[in-house]
């Protein structure tokens, strides 16, 4: 066997393939590859993928038949991988490097399925091992028995190789078998009886009761006597190996036989499943058409469909969520901070290299962006519906009373159990903070709603953030400012806008505007999401101004340094108390092209300073309203002679580690977008890492004929690897719109269904716990909807007597869904059990078919039945149903004979 050694430039493949599996969440063993010429590889498949096997023709048939398939252009091996610890695979000599990728990426897949995937926990991880042992006792045995002899024994073995129990490693048929003392103490035993009072026992535990259970436990144990096993067994292989007249060696070789069927198993238990088989934090800001979108609203809600990619922008064609995830939270000079997967990479200073968030460093320089100019064109429509204006005819209705009564209560004059219902009445439709006395809703003055988020409502609001602020206990709104001119263009707006008049007071060189519109108040919060009461430290810019055209956050943005900003010998400081404020205002100057540096002061206040170039672009893209401030501006810009340049980068200042859900986008051409103010690269088995990771331009065409090749559907076949695929896209499809549960179960309307999306985004998190618990027919049997049916356009086929050629049956849901279960129960094979040792009390087996429907191929039976009957070495039987009619098959001496028998 030629073994070629490991090239450099595919060990750097392996390391990058890995590096995105690992960041999609798959939890896969080591893995070493093997680069082998064709020969040497279709030795290894002929040995199921290992080095080494018992010598026996099979594997020699086998291997001829894989070269002769290959040298004639009928089939090539593209990926082959062991299931062990580490797990091993093989890569073709002289394969592409688009082939190579496909292989490594697959593979990932693979042993991440075998490595978590509940029913391959209970097989050997040291398989190697197992089969190079095996070999040396069967080579043991042909050197003292003669190859031949052994040889045709491993035939017979072979040929039974089916017969074993595949769930008996995960479920308790039976229980263990009984001692001799307990089977005594079950014949000589005291009878059940009732439980009961000693007064009532007679009653209770009659005589002819107790006679009766004597007679019943007596016929049971006599029963239990004569049945050899106590109950039908599953694995055949262990009943011949534990009971059959075997020679030490013969012994020896079924059990290697039986340890080798059970090894691959689960193989063929999760065929479909296994062939179907790089992030940043919920509330990451990215700069979209749509306006900044937290990463998670972009991801679950679709929110956008273009970004930045720090050039140009590009278009999102596909999202993933990856649910507790490492992260790295990265914090800089500048106070822009960036939370992502580990493995999440950001570009550097450079701006052509990548590095991981885990591999960062404090002092390395990254690449700093905004959106581009990147804005959305629509305005934001405002609807707002006031609440329902309770009369006090409503509330008389609702306690019972008549007017005269509420309108007595309301003027003081009603006490007692009459108030009480009253005043309960009125809660019950609307109450204030407190709950002490219930609103009178009517009583409210009607405000005007703008129907359009605009310039004039984006500048109250930056007036509003900065030095407003709104009491919902106090029931009033207002502004406090020391510059009269701010003051008077407040009252102005809120006139204009909402035709509340305001009033506006000096107080201790301070001007007080004061707004008593409850409506107003009520708007600003339920709408805008407004802050209300002494929080400045929770301030921050309202989500749909974050979501405006330019110019609103323009004039958000000047009314907002209006209150809070400050021009100066230092250039452009703006304070708040709030953290969240500076750093979705530090994010929205990004965009456009203004730098700012965010710190936190002694007192505990934030400033966002703008210096040099930037404040010059702060004056000429947003500037002050306040003509005092803007004067200071423009007196900064020119004492400056010149302006140095800025470079767009950061520096790393400090690293943390975590845990959390991350979200990840994939985006055109680049594959990289901008968001918190840095630039991303985008990340999300097989063609997921191959298209949108690891392929060049070059190899998406190569990429695409190969796996066109091995997802293609012959006519009346079934490929395990397109339907596993297409399964797994479904589930991950579904369970992120929500398409699940007991109101999904319910819907009828086929339309409905199609245009269902909940934006619930647990797609990835429903196929990993998939992945891990369910093999293939449990995965058809749940996921196998209707819906999936039609739309792969799935259909029964069967043999026609009438045209005597093989037709499609039936494309009902039910009898497709049915016929793909029956080709997957027991891996397709029929269920044979061991139904008693002793048959007819002539130490004859009998074997029953557990027949589900589908009568067995007789030729087949045959060839078993002569099998077994060599391993028992008498006459074995076998129960079945032929054409509805129970047939009791025997073979003595290689002879068969067939006879009806009764099948219960």
């Amino acid at each position: 066997m030629t073994i070629k050694r490991f090239p450099a430039y595919l060990r750097d493949m392996q390391e990058e393939l890995e590096g995105y599996a690992k960041g999609y969440g798959l939890d896969f063993f080591p893995i070493l590859y093997e680069v082998l010429d064709y020969k040497t590889m279709n030795e290894v498949a002929a040995y199921g993928g290992f080095p080494t096997r018992y010598p026996h023709w099979r594997f020699g048939m086998d291997y001829e038949q894989l070269s002769k398939s290959y040298e004639w252009g009928l089939s090539k091996i593209y990926e082959m991988v062991i299931n062990t610890n580490p797990a091993y695979a093989y890569l073709l000599e002289g394969n592409s490097l688009t082939d190579q990728k496909i292989v490594m990426a697959h593979v990932s897949a693979h042993v991440d399925f075998f490595k978590n995937n509940y029913f391959f926990s209970k097989t050997n991880r040291k398989m190697i091992d197992g089969m190079a042992n095996h070999s040396a006792r069967v080579r043991r045995h042909m050197a003292r028995h003669g190859q031949e002899v052994v040889e045709d024994y491993i035939d017979v073995c072979l040929s039974l190789e089916n017969l074993i129990d595949p769930m008996s490693a995960y479920i308790t048929r039976t229980a263990k078998p009984r001692t001799p003392e307990q089977i005594e103490d079950d014949e000589t035993g005291p009878v059940g009886r009732l439980r009961s009072k000693g007064y009532m026992d007679s009653f209770i535990n009659p005589p002819e009761y107790i006679e009766a259970q004597k007679k019943k436990k007596e016929e049971e144990v006599k029963k239990q006597k004569r049945r050899f096993p106590e109950h039908p067994q599953r694995d055949v292989l262990a009943f011949l190996i534990e009971h059959a007249p075997l020679e030490h060696w013969q012994r020896d070789c079924l059990e290697i036989v039986r340890d080798e069927a059970y090894y691959f198993a689960p193989q063929a238990m999760t065929k479909v499943m296994n062939e179907g088989w790089a992030c940043l934090a919920y509330d990451t800001v990215i700069f979209t058409e749509n306006g900044l979108i937290p990463m998670g609203e972009l991801v679950a809600r679709e929110a956008a469909a273009s970004v930045f990619d720090g050039e140009t922008i590009q278009q999102v064609y596909d999202r993933h969520i990856i649910f507790d995830h490492e992260t790295v939270t990265m914090k800089t000079r500048r106070g822009l901070s960036l939370t992502g997967s580990n493995n999440h990479r950001v570009q550097l200073a450079d701006r052509t290299t990548w590095k991981r968030l885990d591999e960062l460093a404090s002092g390395d320089k990254i690449a700093v962006s905004g959106g581009g100019d990147l804005w959305p064109t629509e305005p934001v429509r405002m609807h707002w519906i006031e609440p329902y204006r309770v009369t006090r005819s409503d509330v008389a209705a609702r306690a019972g009373v008549d007017l005269y009564t509420v309108d007595r209560y309301y003027a003081g004059a009603v006490r007692g159990a009459g108030a009480a219902a009253i005043k309960n009445a009125a809660v019950e439709y609307e109450r204030d903070d407190n709950l002490d006395m219930p609103l009178s809703v009517n009583k409210r003055a009607p405000i005007r709603i703008p129907v359009l988020l605009d310039e004039q409502v984006g500048a109250f609001l930056g007036y509003l953030v900065g030095d407003g602020h709104i009491s919902r206990v106090k029931r009033v709104m207002g502004l406090t400012t020391g510059d009269e001119p701010q003051a008077v263009t407040f009252m102005r707006l809120s006139l204009d806008l909402f035709g509340v008049i305001a009033s506006m007071t000096r107080d201790e060189g301070r001007w007080r505007v004061l707004l008593h519109s409850q409506h107003l108040s009520d708007f600003l919060i339920e709408f805008f999401g407004m802050t209300h009461g002494p929080s400045a430290r929770e301030k921050q810019i309202p989500e749909k101004i974050l979501r405006s055209p330019e110019p609103v956050v323009r004039a958000f943005l000047r009314a907002y340094f209006d209150c809070d900003g400050y021009a100066g010998k230092q250039g452009v400081i703006l304070s708040t108390m709030s953290d969240k404020l500076a750093e979705q205002t530090q994010l929205l100057l990004l965009n456009y092209g203004i730098l700012s540096r965010k710190r936190k002061q002694n007192d505990g206040c934030w400033h966002v300073h703008m210096a040099g170039a930037s404040a010059k672009k702060f004056g000429e893209r947003i500037g002050f309203g306040l003509e005092r401030k803007q004067q200071a501006l423009d007196q900064y810009v020119a004492s400056k002679q010149w302006f140095k340049a800025e470079t767009w980068d950061d520096e790393v200042v400090s690293l943390e580690p975590g845990r959390a859900d991350v979200y990840d986008i994939s985006v055109t051409e680049t594959h990289r977008y901008a968001a918190g103010g840095f630039i991303n690269h985008n990340s999300y088995w097989h063609s997921k890492i191959l298209t949108e990771k690891a392929l060049t331009a070059a190899e998406v065409i190569d990429y695409a004929d190969a796996n066109a090749g091995v997802l293609a559907t012959s006519p009346g076949r079934l490929n395990p690897y397109k339907l596993g695929v297409e399964l797994f896209r479904s589930i991950e499809d579904r369970w992120n719109k929500g398409q699940y549960g007991k109101e999904w179960d319910e819907c009828e309307s086929m339309e409905q269904k199609r245009n269902w999306d909940r934006r619930t985004g647990f797609g990835a998190k429903r196929i990993f716990e998939v992945r891990k618990l369910y093999n293939d027919i449990t995965f058809i049997d749940e996921f196998f909807t209707l819906e999936f049916c039609v739309e792969q356009k799935f259909y029964s086929f069967g043999f026609s007597e009438r045209s005597g050629s093989w037709e499609i049956m039936s494309r009902e849901f039910k009898k497709v869904k049915d016929q793909m279960l029956r080709m997957l129960t027991n891996r397709g094979q029929p269920v044979i059990v061991v139904e008693d040792g002793n048959f007819e009390n002539k130490s004859e087996l009998l074997l029953r078919h557990i027949h589900e429907g589908i009568d067995l191929d007789a030729g087949q039976a045959r060839d078993t039945l002569r099998n077994a009957s060599r391993v028992w070495t008498r006459p074995v039987n076998l129960l079945t149903k032929v054409e509805g009619k129970g047939k009791l098959l025997r073979c003595e001496d290689t002879n068969l004979s067939e006879r009806s028998a009764e099948y219960l």
